[in-house]
């Protein structure tokens, strides 16, 4: 039989046997397997039971054949009772107690302890553990060994036995040793293919995660992430062999336009015709993928930048060739042109210098008219600055440094004459540029509006020259507190502005803020004097609602003004109509302390919902903070003050005993036994004795131990994969659960998943909003689906974060998620609302939703 028609039959033998395995436990991959093999016994019951009742009817046991006909009646119900009951135990036992009875009289009727079916009284117990496991196994095996005693028995204390039939007894033991053999080997035969079927799943699933995790979803060319990856193992193998190689960074030209004139479909095409272009033009080794938006990277191993520049003009005229459909029905075409700017790696630097090299090009060849190559060390084809006459001394070093070594100069359009800094005009364009990555990498823009005070005293009292001398020396220092790979330019006057891209929190932008007023604590070096300035400096962060560039641009501008009024060297961020002080993170630092002893700190709790039973299962405690002069603090702007300061062990373990003590106060109230969830922070996990000091929260706040889930994410259980293993072992064997959170963000490893000792997996709020699509099911669920069936592989339950619509609900209970948590159930709450919600739910049995 050939492979494919052996995995039709295969196929067509588990549909049949799904028919009675009920919706709720073919969600659940471990469940459905169990369920598989109750309907693989009664299979085998009702093939070799009614030939051995025929065996046994022609050899003159006519009692024999209508008790095992009986038997096999029983074992056949095993699976209509499974698909009305919905209960595995109540089919098993059935099927079981049926299997027992059969071989226990039929070893009685036939001679007692030498029976030829006195060896079948094995067989209960092996079934057993096929379908219940280990405890149910060592049952049936207790009662198969008790069963077997008392047959023995009966003839040695005088009780009476059936006369032993005359019948050939070596053929009937022939015939039920053969018979034995063939039962066990079919029986096995069928587990191993719903195993078989299972691992198929599994394999399937982790080849889906595989694939998406490294595939661009709209192009498939590789992602941004799989494709930094194979950007720092070049790194390092040119670092090791000497060999540098290039980056080639491709930006569509016009692609808005596009958008706007033919729709956001036909621009998904252009984007698929386009990947598919460059693909068809570069060597089997290079490396393409999409960078974000309609930027495109193209790494070139081993690569020279003439010969980067050979294999980037080629792709360009490739694309202008290209020609893609517009709109349906309208006939139109749509042309494209692209601009590439490409950078060779230097030995030693960071990756992220070689790209920022890249960008610089390609805003070259933008600059230049679009529709070029430009290579960011090809003086020969790049703007050069006119010469001008340079008054002040020093300003050559100012420029040198303003242009942050980026290896040309910058021509008049785009460079301010006066500090060598970019000027406004290429400002703007940069900053709308970083304005649609952060909505693409969902990662903070921050824009700093920096303004010298009583700049006009320096003016009157030093001259007009050393003023503009001290502008030049004031941007080059403001330049060097920065990043290669931000932004800085002269905005006009006295005030210069700062892009920072790729932050994670708001507290980033400060900390560079505060970094800036620092370098300003040194005097500036004007007319052979030394001059000391002080700065008003004005936050604005980007993505904000409502905020488009020029609005950005405004609100850092009443940001700076507000910093003006709080005095000299001042930083405030723009907060609605408010700003607040720069002091506000050191106040927030220091007052970390002062909350957790006056109780301004305080928990509240997000129900966890489960999907089947619909039902509130849990919560997650989150910490807040209420402080008497900011007001409500965001968790995300004072947790990584408490990380730096320490203060995170001390009310970590707080929140841990209040959580605890909370849960306790709801299961005093008479309330349903729900788990608490509480996150581990990375400074926790490397205290020392953190396992010892759980373990006596409990103990002393009288919690069960099986009610409290810790949570750690993904990064932290990466950095020190043994020692957190350790500690988790002895967190669960305590009875302790422990959580992944925010699972798929971080590293997302298969190899270590499979190791750490894990009972929950929390599928983070990016996989469960792309879910409920009016599309259809799409490459968002696959991934989803595939996330929750390598958990239920793997032994683990399934949390989805952040579930905010009905359709996103209908997707988790559709590929069988076990619980979630969001707005559409319930925001966080206080205590007394969740003790309403639960007594609710206990009244009505039906939970709460809000």
């Amino acid at each position: 039989m050939s492979e494919n028609s052996s995995q039709r039959w295969r196929g067509r033998y588990l549909n049949a046997a799904h028919l009675f395995v009920p919706v709720q436990l073919q969600q659940d991959a471990a469940m459905l397997a169990r369920a598989e093999n109750v309907v693989n016994a009664a299979l085998m019951a009702a093939t070799a039971g009614p030939l051995y009742a025929l065996a046994y009817w022609l050899l003159g046991l006519r009692m024999a054949a209508v008790e095992v006909l009986a038997c096999c009646v029983f074992m056949l119900m095993a699976p209509p009772v499974l698909r009305i009951t919905g209960s595995i135990v109540a089919a098993r036992e059935l099927f079981l107690c049926a299997l027992f009875f059969n071989f226990t009289w039929l070893t009685w009727y036939l001679g007692g302890i030498h029976a030829p079916t006195a060896s079948w009284l094995i067989t209960a117990p092996v079934v057993a553990m096929f379908l219940g496991g280990v405890a149910s196994g060592i049952f049936w095996l207790a009662m198969s060994c008790a069963a077997a005693a008392a047959i023995w028995a009966m003839p040695v204390f005088g009780l009476p036995m059936p006369a032993t039939p005359q019948v050939d007894m070596p053929l009937l033991h022939l015939i039920c040793d053969l018979g034995l053999y063939v039962v066990v080997l079919v029986f096995v035969l069928l587990f191993e293919l719903t195993k078989t079927e299972g691992f198929v799943k599994l394999e399937q699933a982790f080849s889906t995660i595989n694939e998406l995790a490294i595939r661009d979803e709209l192009t498939g060319s590789h992602n941004r992430r799989h494709l930094m990856g194979l950007i720092d193992r070049e790194k390092e193998r040119s670092d090791r062999n000497a060999r540098p190689f290039c980056l080639c960074l491709f930006d569509i030209d016009f692609f808005k336009r596009i958008n706007d004139t033919y729709g956001h479909a036909a621009g998904d095409m252009v984007l698929r015709s386009f990947a598919h272009a460059v693909q068809g033009q570069i060597r089997g080794t290079d490396a393409f993928g999409r960078y974000g938006g309609e930027e495109f990277m193209l790494m070139l191993p081993e690569t020279p930048a003439p010969d980067a520049l050979v294999l980037a003009e080629r792709v360009r005229k490739a694309i202008a060739a290209l020609r893609c459909a517009g709109s349906a029905g309208n006939g139109a075409e749509i042309t494209l042109t692209v601009s590439v700017g490409v950078a060779e790696y230097r030995l030693g630097e960071p990756v992220a210098q070689t790209i920022a090299r890249a960008d610089e090009a390609l805003y070259a060849a933008k600059s230049l008219g679009r529709n070029r190559v430009q290579c960011h060390d090809d003086d020969e084809h790049l703007p050069v600055v006119p010469k001008v006459q340079e008054p002040k001394a020093g300003r050559r070093d100012a420029l040198a440094k303003a242009r942050g070594g980026l290896g040309r100069p910058l021509d008049g359009v785009q460079c301010d004459q006066l500090t060598g800094l970019l000027n406004r005009n290429l400002l703007r364009d940069r900053l709308r540029h970083a304005m649609d990555r952060a909505n693409r990498n969902r990662r903070l823009v921050a824009l700093l509006l920096l303004n010298i005070n009583r700049f006009k005293e320096i003016n009157d009292e030093l001259g007009y020259e050393a003023g503009d001398a001290l502008l030049a020396q004031a941007g080059a220092a403001v330049r060097g507190c920065l990043r290669d790979s931000d932004t800085v330019a002269r905005w006009g006057g006295d005030e210069f502005i700062a892009l920072l891209e790729d932050l994670s929190f708001e507290s980033d932008a400060q900390v560079v803020a505060e970094k800036i007023l620092d370098r300003f604590g040194l005097p500036l070096q004007v007319a052979g004097r030394e001059c000391f300035v002080t700065l008003a400096v004005g936050v604005a962060l980007y993505p904000a609602a409502d905020c488009n560039l020029d609005a950005l641009l405004k609100r850092a501008d009443i940001a700076m003004r507000g910093a003006k009024g709080w005095g000299e060297n001042n930083v405030q961020v723009y907060s609605g109509d408010t700003v607040q002080p720069q002091s506000e993170r050191l106040a927030l630092k220091n007052g970390l302390r002062e909350a957790l002893v006056q109780g301004q700190l305080f928990l509240e709790y997000q129900p966890q919902i489960d999907l089947l039973e619909k039902r509130v299962v849990g919560v997650e405690a989150l910490l807040r903070w209420q402080h008497p002069v900011y007001g409500r603090i965001d968790p995300g702007r004072f947790i990584a003050l408490a990380e730096e300061t320490g203060m995170i062990v001390p009310i970590g373990d707080w929140a841990l005993r209040t959580a605890c003590l909370q849960n306790r106060a709801w299961r005093e109230a008479g309330l349903p036994e729900i788990k608490t969830a509480v996150n581990l922070s990375a400074r926790q996990l490397k205290e020392p004795g953190l396992a010892a000091r759980v373990l006596a929260i409990l103990a002393e706040t009288g919690m069960p131990a099986r009610c409290l889930d810790l949570e750690i994410t993904e990064g932290m259980l990466i950095e020190d994969l043994a020692g957190n293993c350790a500690l988790m072992n002895a967190l669960r064997q305590a009875g302790v659960l422990v959580s992944i959170d925010d699972f798929g963000t971080g590293y997302s490893s298969l190899n270590y998943l499979s190791e750490l000792p894990v009972d929950i997996l929390k599928m983070d709020g990016l996989f469960v909003r792309r879910l409920g699509a009016a599309a259809g099911r799409g490459r968002s669920y696959a991934i989803a689906e595939a996330i929750v069936a390598m958990a239920h592989r793997l032994h683990m339950d399934v949390i989805a974060e952040a579930v905010e619509t009905p359709e996103q609900l209908a997707d988790l209970c559709a590929m069988g998620c076990d619980a979630a948590q969001g707005y559409l159930f319930a925001r966080p709450l206080p205590p007394e609302q969740v003790a309403a919600m639960l007594a609710r739910q206990a009244e009505e049995s039906v939970p709460e939703v809000a």
